[in-house]
């Protein structure tokens, strides 16, 4: 006799199928006569290790523009070339 949670069994699907909606890994387990319902499989996904809005991610973002802006200045000769480019630039705008 198998065990396994039906958590589990959610999970395996979503580890083996990570872009899978989940009316597709209920269609599956039903596939395999394990019932479990949408809002089963929307609290494991919820879970999953799919990044979250407003976390690291856009943390990262903040380093781009960092990255970005020292390219500008290596490219321009340097900080103070590249600053003294932006304000004529900005006078121009």
């Amino acid at each position: 006799m198998n065990h396994t949670s039906k958590a589990d069994k959610i999970r395996a699907i979503i580890a083996e199928q990570p872009n899978a909606k989940a009316k597709e890994i209920v269609e599956a387990l039903a596939a395999k006569k394990v019932r479990v319902t949408l809002p089963q499989v929307y609290g494991l996904l919820s879970k999953s290790s799919k990044p979250k809005r407003g976390g690291p991610a856009k943390a990262g973002n903040k380093y781009a523009s960092l990255v970005q802006a020292k390219k500008l200045a290596d490219a321009m000769g340097g900080v103070d070339k590249a600053r003294a480019a932006l304000d004529v630039l900005a006078k121009l705008v």
